[in-house]
């Protein structure tokens, strides 16, 4: 009995325009296209979605009364199904048939012409007016995904783009560090043993110094002695 109560009330509140109770005029007729008269855009001004079940319930809310300014702005003229709903919760939470068949016959003195068929219809409005305006925002809400999903994808993709120029960059920058090391190995070598690669070249230079000095020494030593004879035998 309490889910039934509650759904009545639910109910109640979607339809019953407790602002505009003192307003006996009626909302002006209905455009052409009523579908579009949605006030804002429930998919970009929407806060930011949460996980908890409080802010779901908000986030429900928030487009329940959306849909009910929707429907109070397209009131169609005459005593229609919103004015019937009205009049039905104002007589009770929950009616009964026989509320039903009461507010009805108060209904047919307002409006002679209505009938069970013409509240139908235009409850058939208003339901097509919420499952429009629904599904439009719905589809603006799968748009909106698959522009963020293309946006990711895109940020994505330079991500990782730019982490393979890196790694690259990184491995050439690497086989540069391993043949600079290389090379340091092999210079570090070749200084060590510079000494040893001269050592013989020295000795050999030295070998033909002393040589040249030696064979010096002897032609000087010859000449000196003809030089002698000269002197001694012809002067």
């Amino acid at each position: 009995m309490t889910a039934e109560k509650d759904k009545g009330f639910k109910f109640r509140k979607l339809f019953i325009r407790e602002s505009e109770a003192s307003e006996p005029e009626k909302q002006p007729a209905v455009p052409e296209q009523p579908y579009t008269r949605m006030q804002d855009d429930y998919i970009s001004d929407s806060p930011p979605p949460d996980t908890t079940v409080a802010q779901a319930q908000a986030l429900v809310d928030d487009f329940v009364q959306r849909l009910q300014n929707l429907i109070n702005q397209n009131n169609q003229p005459g005593f229609d199904f919103l004015e019937f709903t009205e009049s039905l919760f104002e007589e009770k939470q929950n009616p009964t048939p026989e509320v039903y068949k009461t507010v009805f016959r108060i209904a047919q003195k307002i409006d002679k012409s209505l009938t069970p068929s013409k509240l139908l219809e235009s409850a058939m409005f208003y339901k097509g007016l919420v499952q429009q305006t629904a599904d439009a925002e719905i589809k603006k809400g799968d748009s909106k995904k698959q522009g963020m999903q293309a946006e990711k994808d895109t940020e994505r993709t330079n991500l990782d783009s730019n982490l393979k120029a890196t790694r690259q960059k990184i491995q050439q920058l690497s086989k540069q560090i391993k043949d600079l090391q290389d090379q340091e190995t092999t210079l570090n070598n070749q200084l060590q043993a510079i000494d040893q690669k001269y050592e013989s070249k020295f000795i050999d230079v030295d070998k033909k110094i002393r040589a040249i000095k030696d064979a010096k020494d002897q032609v000087i030593v010859s000449i000196v002695d003809i030089e002698a004879g000269i002197k001694s035998n012809l002067s």
